[in-house]
């Protein structure tokens, strides 16, 4: 080590001399400072401990520091976290010796042994007194520290090379996003490449982390010939994090080179090994690893290799196509000119706009904020007044500002016209000020002597370098300056050029390697062609690349940016094939969703069929039948003649009837036995307990009427469970559908319910009332303790004990005794349970237990596979009104697939699926309840259910039977009315929802659609009688306004009959679509015949946008009116909107209302409640229209459907109007 050390140093140009020190020697004084809270203990104590880290002749006093009492005090210092030098006593590191430093660290850690990680550098592998004495040396982030030092100190602890790994490659003590602390130090790149024999042989020590860090750090640098053997060590490792970081870092190794390295190790090691082998080979070569895959190809391996050959051959095997000629010359490569898509053409990116010229701010448009800073001034003189009265004067917003004058303008002009190597940021706070709210500002940002130069360089400022904060909710006029500039047509490209020449974080960068929170801004332009200027980035996120940073970026990100492109590039097919077998859910599914218009990758996915794991060939059989590769039905046949696995058997067998062929041959009794005895012959999934004494109950038959063997259907719940497909798939679908129908409903809702009840098992009234007995004396003695020391928040402790009690058996009862979520899969047993009745409980269950999410997406998979107007509804109902986000989006991705399948739109699938109530088309149904007893259910005008007896007159329930024969009929007949009459009751109710969610997007229906699925629906179209409709030609243009009537007929306001024949599309009518005299003849024919519509079309009076509104983002016309708490959540509730997300803190600030189709959020601001809510006041503040996807920014007023924009804000009109109206201090009232 010592040679090593002395070699190092002199490479480095390092004093030679031992000790470092050359300056005064340590200071004793900011020594003593540093343990100055030992005064405590003893009055000359922080002087010895200062004086044994100097001269070391008095380690006695390191006993003394070990004890309780200077241990206790010391913990009770004030410290910081992570550790900073406080006192800096190593601001001159010079004035110290390695010795010196191993006594300050052995001093500390006397007093405080390490045991945890955050704040210190390195691991437990080494000594507490090192990571203490680099946690001061590298306090307060600095990173001239030396790698010499740091060796010279890991030589005192006995592990030299070891101690170094792992302080280099661990995390940055100093910030907790970081992943390695290759940074602080100088001298690593030179200590690595002089060091490697030493590395090679200790890295083994390193945890997985340290390791794909050291790896990826070797790759940075470039040490490929001197670390080659570590990394395809590393690549083929057992670490999937340091397999992936070795195989990044190979990519940048001389390819000859790599080659022959693998063709010698392939040679010599074992098949597992030599899989892991083809993979790099493919991975870090491309292309050019083809004659190497092949010449391995040729030689003697075995079945696993070969078929892991077969597949990676695939991906990387050059793709050509006649397209490739259409690229308009051989020099045009991927790059910010355009690129080559996967069909072989040429993408084009549009010329980018040159950068503006830079120049100084003419004066006159500096002059336009003379008015805004008078503004500033006044209210600056109001709130210092203020400020003087208030008891909190000290934290007043005007003690931070000062008066403005023509200085402040000038520094605003240095500011844009970048005159000053280090702006002066806060020339832009005063612009700032949230007060302050003068139409001179926006003038000024939009004015043409404000180039596009000279407004990025403020928004730079006013951001903090950080694009995402201009798109947001804090972006400020600056912020809508840019989006205005970018809606006029401002080239993207060119604003972020200039962004980063300004000083600008790279938010593309910072996004790929995880350097900002939040997803990715929308920037309002179409962000492809600024990647085609990163694709080098985009490379090193997807590991075709060395690391060029300490962060590492990540390849689901890429994937991400990479479906902004609008083809995908032909340089990712490769990569893309690759990823999608990866292990990793999310990057599988993410590469196969970019390559599904991918053409020519059929074959190559089939190869996959033959690969040695169970779950990549029945992904391979997933992925065929998503893409519709019918010319691989041979393959997929021929590799299920010989699958063995039930989890690839069941997805060959889906795969094949996705495929539209017929897979009855694969049902076969004798078989079905015999895998039956075998499966439950071995160890059972845990969790069915609770099933199978149900199943085995439970005397089945078959179709044909034989009795199935009661070993089928506990052995189908028990597969059921390990393939983990709530939905099912074509597998299970083949017993059930060979079951009589009546047993596969009765089998389906025995698991249905039970899992349901299995898994909301909650304590009995009994054990609740036990608990609240044994623990309510304590909890009482503990609240009134409280209550004491807290008189404060006295009434946050009830001591009352009859409250207590009821509190505590509350909380008993509400505790869940299990869950069910592991034995989800068992559902897929239930797709065959009417949709009525599955609707019912799982309505139940998501509006009783939602918050158990994973419960909560398996039952709404269920609904998915049943597939009926019931289960459909309830599943579209979720996707728009289910209060967890995750849950809600789940249904919309279910509902998407369904609507896909049947070549729908999601709302197209919602008007096919409504529920009739066993209706027909007049408005009827028979029921039978027995000889010569038929009744006739009916609606009548209030859309209330009704009984009619065979004279047509109206009784008020059915009859009982009168032998028992006619039994069976009557239970069938009071099912059939009380089926009717609940989903009469749940389809009025969301389908006046949805109709009115309509009329608000301005949905139409093309006539053939509404004749059928609206006007005659048996349900819906009686709701349809009570609205107002319009008619447009082709072009979109209204031809008439007419209201059904129920008998076919349409009329218009003056009863005249309207006839649809030259109508092309029919939507709601709204009073902003119609003149004032159409919508007051409306209103008078709609009182004429006592119609009451379901919803208000034409009544509201409502806000409309002034001029130059429409680029606003938030309406603000009803801020600072008061409301209380709990009067705001009803009327927003009865209104359809949710309470919004909790904040930090549990506060809530927004009720929302989502609108799938428009792809909107309706967002009403206030100031907040907490959570559990109590009345309190509150202030309404603003209503703003969110995007459903990407990064949820708001929108311009003028982008949101003017329906639905006016209805929402007379939302917001009417909540205000229920309140006690505006209160000038309504901040002071709102925030108590």
């Amino acid at each position: 080590m010592n040679g090593l050390l002395r070699r190092l140093r002199k490479g480095l140009g390092f004093t030679l001399k031992l000790p470092v020190q050359s300056g005064g020697g340590p200071p004793a004084d900011r020594i003593a400072e540093h343990f100055k809270r030992l005064k405590e203990v003893a009055p000359g104590l922080p002087a010895k401990v200062a004086r044994f880290v100097i001269h070391g002749d008095n380690s006695s006093i390191l006993v003394t520091i070990q004890g309780n009492t200077a241990r206790t005090t010391w913990q009770r210092r004030g410290s910081y976290y992570p550790p900073r030098d406080e006192a800096q006593i190593f601001a001159n590191p010079h004035d110290w010796n390695f010795d010196q430093m191993q006594r300050l660290g052995e001093a500390i850690a006397a007093l405080q042994p390490i045991t945890y990680n955050y704040g210190f550098f390195g691991s437990k592998k080494s000594p507490d007194w090192l990571r203490h004495v680099v946690a001061l040396w590298l306090g307060h982030d600095r990173k001239e520290g030396r790698i010499t030092t740091l060796l010279a100190l890991a030589e005192k602890t006995g592990q030299g090379t070891a101690s170094v790994l792992d302080i280099v490659f661990g995390p940055d003590a100093t910030n907790f996003r970081s992943s390695n602390s290759v940074h602080r130090l100088v001298g690593v790149h030179e200590w690595l490449d002089g060091a490697r024999d030493e590395v090679r042989v200790v890295s083994g020590g390193l945890d997985a982390d340290q390791r794909a860090e050291l790896v990826a750090t070797i790759g940075r640098f470039k040490l490929h010939d001197a670390y080659l053997d570590l990394l395809v060590d590393g690549a083929t490792g057992s670490s999937k994090k340091v397999r992936t970081a070795a195989r990044q870092a190979l990519s940048g190794a001389d390819a000859v080179v790599l080659a022959d390295a693998l063709r010698v190790r392939f040679q010599s090691t074992s098949p597992g090994r030599q899989v892991e082998l083809v993979e790099v080979a493919a991975l870090t070569l491309g292309e050019t690893a083809v004659p190497l895959l092949a010449e391995w190809g040729r030689s003697e391996i075995s079945a696993k290799v070969r078929a892991t050959l077969d597949r990676v051959s695939g991906a990387v095997a050059p793709v050509t196509t006649a397209s490739k000629t259409d690229r308009p010359s051989p020099w045009h490569v991927d790059g910010p000119q355009g690129y080559v898509a996967v069909d072989g053409s040429w993408i084009d990116v549009p010329p980018q706009e040159p950068l503006p010229e830079p120049g100084a701010m003419p004066p006159e448009t500096l002059h336009v904020l003379d008015p805004v800073m008078a503004e500033f001034n006044r209210l600056l003189a109001v709130g210092q007044a203020e400020a003087a009265a208030s008891e909190h004067k000290h934290w007043h917003w005007s003690r931070h500002h000062t008066r403005k004058g023509p200085r402040d303008l000038e520094h605003l002009a240095e500011l844009a016209e970048g005159t000053h190597l280090k702006p002066n940021w806060s020339a832009l706070d005063w612009l700032r000020l949230p007060q302050l709210k003068h139409p001179a500002v926006s003038a000024f940002l939009n004015d043409p002597g404000l180039s596009l130069s000279h407004l990025v360089r403020l928004a730079v400022a006013t951001s903090n370098g950080h694009i995402a904060f201009l798109f947001g909710d804090w972006g400020g006029p600056i912020g809508t300056a840019i989006q205005h500039r970018i809606e006029k047509g401002a080239d993207i490209r060119t604003i972020l050029q200039l962004w980063l020449g300004a000083g600008g974080t790279d938010h593309i960068k910072d996004y790929l390697s995880r350097g900002s929170y939040g997803p990715l801004p929308d920037l309002g332009a179409p962000l492809w062609p600024v990647l085609c200027q990163r694709f080098a980035q985009l490379d090193e996120a997807l590991g075709l690349v060395p690391q060029s940073g300490g962060k590492s970026m990540e390849p689901l990100l890429a994937l991400e940016l990479l479906g902004m492109f609008p083809s995908l590039p032909e340089r990712y097919r490769g990569p893309l094939m690759l990823l999608a077998t990866d292990s990793s859910a999310r990057l599988r599914q993410g590469a196969r969703t970019l390559l599904r218009q991918t053409p020519a990758i059929g074959s190559a996915i089939a190869l996959q069929l033959q690969d040695s794991r169970q779950d990549a060939r029945a992904l391979a059989a997933e992925w065929l039948a998503a893409r519709n590769e019918v010319e691989q039905v041979p393959v997929i046949r021929q590799a299920l003649g010989k699958e063995r696995s039930d989890r690839a058997r069941a997805a060959m067998i889906t795969a094949l009837e996705r495929l539209n062929e017929d897979v009855s041959e694969y049902f076969d009794r004798p078989t079905l036995v015999k895998d039956a005895k075998a499966g439950l012959a071995k160890a059972q999934p845990k969790g069915l307990e609770w099933l199978q004494p149900y199943v085995r109950l439970l005397s089945l038959q078959w179709k044909d009427g034989t009795p199935v063997d009661p070993l089928l259907p506990e052995w189908w719940s028990v597969l059921a469970v390990k393939l983990k497909q709530p939905g099912g798939n074509a597998l299970i679908n083949l017993w059930l559908d060979r079951l009589s129908p009546r047993d596969a409903q009765r089998l389906g809702w025995t698991i249905l319910t039970g899992w349901i009840d299995e898994d909301t098992r909650t304590p009995t009234d009994e054990e609740a009332n036990a608990h609240a007995a044994l623990h309510v004396d304590a909890t009482l003695r503990q609240h009134i303790g409280w209550a004491k020391q807290y008189p404060q928040s006295a009434d946050y402790w009830p001591t009352d004990r009859a409250v207590v009690f009821e509190a505590l058996k509350r909380q008993k009862a509400g505790t869940y005794l299990g869950s069910a979520a592991d034995s989800k899969g068992v559902l897929a047993l239930a797709t065959r349970v009417a949709g009525a009745d599955a609707a019912q409980r799982v309505r139940a269950f998501l509006k009783d237990h939602g918050s158990r999410v994973s419960q909560a997406k398996a039952l709404l998979e269920l609904l998915a596979a049943i597939g009926t107007g019931p289960a459909l509804q309830l599943l579209l109902s979720a996707a728009n009104r289910s209060k967890q986000r995750s849950v809600q989006a789940h249904a919309a991705a279910l509902i998407a697939e369904v609507a896909e399948h049947n070549g729908w739109s999601p709302a197209q699938l919602a008007d096919r699926t409504v529920p009739t109530g066993g209706f027909d088309t007049d408005g009827t149904q028979e029921l039978d309840c027995g000889t010569n007893r038929s009744y006739r259910l009916q609606l009548d005008a209030r859309d209330a259910v009704i009984i009619l007896n065979a004279d047509g007159r109206e009784v008020k329930a059915l009859p009982g039977p009168r032998i028992d024969d006619e039994r069976p009929a009557v239970e069938a007949a009071k099912k059939q009315l009380a089926t009717a009459r609940n989903e009469v009751k749940q389809v009025l109710t969301a389908q006046t929802e949805r109709l009115q969610e309509a009329m608000c997007l301005q949905r139409s229906w093309t006539r053939g659609d509404w004749e059928s699925f609206v006007a005659g629906h048996p349900i819906v179209g009686r709701v349809a009688t009570r609205l107002v409709w319009q008619g447009v030609d082709a072009g979109g243009q209204p031809v008439a306004t007419f209201r059904p009537l129920g008998d076919g007929s349409n009329t218009d306001a003056t009863d005249g009959e309207v006839d649809l024949a030259e109508i092309g599309d029919i939507r709601l009518a709204h009073s902003s679509l119609l003149d004032e005299g159409s919508v007051a003849a409306w209103r008078a024919h709609l009182a004429d015949y006592a119609v009451e519509p379901p919803f208000d079309q034409l009544g509201r009076d409502l806000p409309q946008l002034e001029e130059g509104q429409g680029v606003a983002r938030t309406i603000t016309d009803r801020e600072g009116w008061m409301i209380d708490s709990f009067k705001l959540r009803g009327i927003a509730t009865k209104l359809g909107y949710q309470r919004g997300q909790a904040q930090d803190g549990g506060w809530f600030l927004t009720y929302e209302k989502t609108y799938h189709e428009a792809g909107l959020v309706a967002e009403i601001e206030f100031t907040g409640s907490p959570l559990p809510e109590a009345s309190r006041p509150t202030a309404l503040q603003s209503m703003s229209f969110r995007k459903l996807r990407g990064s949820g920014g708001q929108v311009p007023l003028a982008d949101v459907p003017p329906v639905l924009r006016a209805e929402c804000w007379r939302d917001l009109h009417d909540i205000a109007a229920k309140g006690m109206g505006f209160d000038p201090e309504w901040q002071k009232k709102a925030y108590v």
